[in-house]
């Protein structure tokens, strides 16, 4: 990836800087500390992180200072400007929350698996299973996500085995997911995580998220007590190597999905036809096009 070009520093109106959706959102608390800041010291001190773009400036680091300038009414804010691709855009605002934010277990699963992503996307040798990825990480890239890995054990106090727990949730959770976590009652823990990272089934982790979300549970354990409770359905072992199965294809790509069935063709082909006996047959078989249920 070609380094950004960055110019010097300079200001910038504050209503002139877009702020598209974000990884992280802004903190009130933190948002709340930077205004008292700005009223004491007159402005920003650490100049925001910009990027050009064809019709005005894009923010790619600074969301609380940004937020707190507004809430301050200030007029102008201190910037650096470059001009970058989007995936660049997105590997600075990651590297920049985790070099140097207090990040929550969520935030950090979030970044960490972003973070993998455009790793991957500029390495794709690193996806093909040739030698041990973590050796690969450490050997090739500074900022590579062994070396966050390790950077996030030391500040939250756990094993790189358990950061990578956090690094699996980041790439399972949905967008609705983590937005149904981040409006919790209760911050969820690492150890949340954790149990998010081991649900073998989508089912679990969406019932875990949404009672979380809603105030409903106050741990992710608590939600899977329930499941395990006296009188609660019970998950076959088919039911759960289905569900695995079903969270791995919605989330891999439309060439991976394809390759996937190039690969399986004559397996599942022949489990259709099957599938289609037994319905002939009279017995129940749980099949029907989501395409379909849609519409």
């Amino acid at each position: 990836m070609t380094p950004p070009n960055w110019q010097k520093i300079q200001t910038l109106p504050v209503a002139d800087i877009q702020v598209e959706e974000r990884l992280r959102t802004a903190s009130a608390t933190a948002v709340a500390s930077i205004v008292s800041s700005i009223q004491e010291v007159g402005g920003i001190l650490q100049p925001l992180l910009v990027r050009r773009i064809k019709d005005g400036y894009r923010l790619m680091d600074g969301l609380h200072r940004l937020t707190a300038a507004r809430e301050a009414g200030l007029d102008e804010v201190p910037v650096k400007v470059t001009e970058c691709t989007n995936d660049e855009a997105i590997r600075i605002e990651v590297d920049a929350n985790v070099a140097g934010a207090p990040l929550t277990p969520l935030d950090m699963a979030v970044f960490l698996a972003e973070h993998k992503k455009l790793y991957e996307l500029d390495n794709p040798d690193s996806t093909r299973g040739k030698a041990g990825a973590r050796g690969r990480w450490n050997a090739t890239d500074k900022m590579s996500v062994a070396s966050f890995a390790a950077n996030a054990a030391e500040v939250f106090g756990k094993g790189e085995r358990q950061i990578f727990r956090l690094i699996s949730v980041g790439e399972k959770l949905s967008k609705e997911e983590i937005g149904q976590l981040r409006c919790a009652p209760n911050r969820v823990q690492f150890k949340d995580l954790e149990h998010i990272a081991k649900c073998g089934a989508q089912s679990d982790r969406s019932e875990i998220c949404a009672a979380l979300g809603a105030g409903e549970a106050k741990s992710a354990k608590e939600v899977l007590d329930r499941k395990k409770a006296p009188g609660a359905a019970t998950v076959s072992s088919a039911e759960a190597q289905s569900g695995k199965i079903g969270d791995a294809f919605s989330r891999a790509s439309k060439a991976a999905r394809l390759q996937f069935v190039r690969t399986h063709f004559d397996d599942l082909a022949a489990l259709l036809a099957e599938a289609q006996q037994q319905a002939a047959a009279g017995e129940v078989v749980p099949f029907s096009s989501k395409r379909e249920a849609a519409q």
